[in-house]
C-alpha cells in the first residue's frame, strides 16, 4: 500500500478576543473530528502539539496529520467540523495543508 497524499488540519487550542489570548477546552470537539475521520476510512493519523506564531502573537495548536491517497478529501470534513464550531473557536480564519501548499481560508 502506498498513500501518496499528506494532509495537516491545524486545530488553535486559544482565541484572540479583546487583545487577550483566551485558552480553549477543545477536547470533546477534537474527539468529534477524529470521530468523523475515523466513520470515513481515516483511521490512522498524528496528533502532535506545537507552539505557532502568526500576526506576531504566539500560541499552541495541535495538528493533525493524515496520510491518504490524492482522491481523499479529510480537509473537506475538517472545514465543515471547523464552521460548525467556530462559534467557540472564534478563528478568523482556519488553515490546512495538502502535500507542500498551506491553504488559509479566511472566515471573517
Amino acid at each position: 500500500m502506498e498513500l501518496d497524499c499528506r494532509y495537516v488540519l491545524h486545530i488553535l487550542l486559544s482565541r484572540w478576543e479583546n487583545d487577550t489570548l483566551i485558552a480553549l477546552d477543545v477536547d470533546d470537539m477534537l474527539g468529534e473530528l477524529v470521530n468523523l475521520l475515523e466513520d470515513e476510512g481515516f483511521d490512522s493519523f498524528y496528533l502532535t502539539k506545537v507552539e505557532s506564531y502568526y500576526k506576531s502573537r504566539r500560541f499552541d495548536e495541535v495538528t493533525l496529520t493524515i496520510f491518504a491517497t490524492s482522491g481523499d478529501a479529510p480537509h473537506e470534513i475538517f472545514k465543515r467540523w471547523f464552521l460548525d464550531h467556530n462559534d467557540v473557536l472564534g478563528q478568523e480564519a482556519f488553515a490546512y495543508e495538502i502535500e507542500n501548499r498551506m491553504v488559509i481560508e479566511k472566515l471573517r
